[in-house]
């Protein structure tokens, strides 16, 4: 499964310290760690059942979780979660084999570079 997630670029998470541990993400309740975080959670449109959920994360601007309709109360919530570690570059423990997060950062910087060529 590919959730893709969107968060900041790889240089910016290694200077920054993220805000909470590993052991805060799994031990606050999840409306509090949303509003910790200063993070908004939406159901997503996105009805692909390979979809389990995306993140945005950009500066300024509150980190936004998107699921989809319809999963369960766990999976809702450990999803959330892993997406939330994502965004803050909270380095987790691998997922299974079976699923994969694919992080896209500086769509603008890309977008621009794209647009510029000849």
């Amino acid at each position: 499964m590919h959730a893709p997630t969107t968060s900041m670029s790889p240089s910016t998470q290694a200077a920054v310290r993220p805000p909470i541990t590993v052991e805060e993400l799994f031990s606050t309740p999840l409306d509090q760690l949303f509003t910790q975080l200063n993070a908004e959670i939406t159901v997503s449109s996105i009805t692909d059942p390979n979809f389990f959920g995306a993140v945005v994360a950009r500066p300024g601007h509150p980190i936004l979780v998107l699921l989809p309709a319809g999963r369960d109360d766990f999976e809702r919530d450990t999803v959330a979660r892993k997406l939330l570690a994502d965004a803050i570059g909270l380095d987790l423990a691998p997922l299974p084999g079976s699923l994969e997060t694919l992080v896209m950062s500086d769509f603008t910087d890309q977008a621009n570079a794209k647009a510029a060529r000849p």
